[in-house]
């Protein structure tokens, strides 16, 4: 092959007809990836809920914390926030609770679910059994990945109950 003929192969190569770059696909024509929040707000939190249609109600705690007041499954639940730094307060650990009025075999069968299951855990007090949920948001997480979370938890309140037997 002479030079001519292997430059001239090389630079059809090199040039995309023009059939080819009308169909390319250029890095800035792809679609941008989710935003990713490094923790969370509140108020964020609140919207993500409210726009998955849960209720959401902002309060603060017995200790003066941010805490929201939600429902799901037919049980009042509360969302608390963790190691929130900075003026917006973000907050990197987000932990849905719920707490329900149990007998002492409901209370075995919800210390049973801890050794059984992987995600959500029971605790016990006295005639209370608490279930929660918790989700690490340090280090980035999108809106849509905490709005599935909020919707993991809520099946798996509804999976607990049913466990254990409460009504």
């Amino acid at each position: 092959m002479s030079r001519y003929t292997f430059l001239t192969v090389l630079f059809a190569l090199a040039v995309p007809s023009a059939a080819a770059a009308e169909n390319a696909t250029f890095v800035q024509d792809k679609p941008t990836a989710p935003a990713f929040l490094d923790g969370v707000t509140v108020d964020e939190m609140e919207g993500i809920m409210s726009k998955a249609g849960y209720q959401a109600k902002v309060g603060v705690d017995s200790e003066n914390k941010p805490i929201i007041d939600s429902k799901a499954s037919g049980l009042n639940f509360w969302v608390y926030f963790y190691n929130c730094e900075g003026d917006q307060q973000r907050c990197r650990s987000v932990q849905f609770e719920t707490s329900l009025k149990t007998d002492k075999a409901m209370q075995d069968k919800a210390l049973e679910w801890n050794n059984k299951k992987v995600a959500g855990r029971a605790t016990n007090n006295k005639d209370n059994t608490y279930f929660d949920y918790l989700i690490d948001c340090g280090g980035g997480v999108s809106a849509d990945n905490l709005s599935q979370n909020l919707e993991r938890f809520d099946t798996l309140m509804s999976e607990f109950t049913t466990y254990i037997g409460w009504h």
